[in-house]
């Protein structure tokens, strides 16, 4: 795929806590979540704003390692605003601000039906 992402890795350490991630308009394409002990289940939440007062567009409460692809990306318009609670052990989100440029499509990222 012919697309630029970028990536946050952080880490909670046993802490509930919350994590500006970008404060652009930004579509969010993967997260991956990890708990701090196995079949502890973790509660991650992502937010349309710069904190928790923005609007909810995406929760999760894996057990266990587990990675969320988005397709199509989750559109969020003011920023990227990310919430964890203790269990969370760290997370990994992957994201495009939507000011850079869509690169042109390459030939190889166009599937074309096949002759009958």
């Amino acid at each position: 795929m012919n697309r630029r992402i970028e990536t946050r890795h952080h880490h909670p350490n046993g802490v509930a806590t919350g994590y500006l991630i970008n404060k652009e308009a930004s579509e969010v394409y993967w997260i991956t979540c990890d708990p701090n002990v196995f079949l502890t289940v973790c509660a991650i939440q992502m937010y349309d704003g710069f904190d928790a007062g923005g609007l909810i567009k995406w929760e999760g409460r894996p057990g266990q390692s587990r990675q969320y692809n988005f397709v199509p990306p989750i559109h969020c318009e003011q920023g990227v605003f990310v919430d964890c609670n203790a269990a969370a052990g760290c997370f990994t989100i992957g994201y495009r601000p939507k000011k850079w440029d869509r690169p042109k499509p390459m030939k190889e990222d166009v599937i074309e039906h096949p002759e009958a």
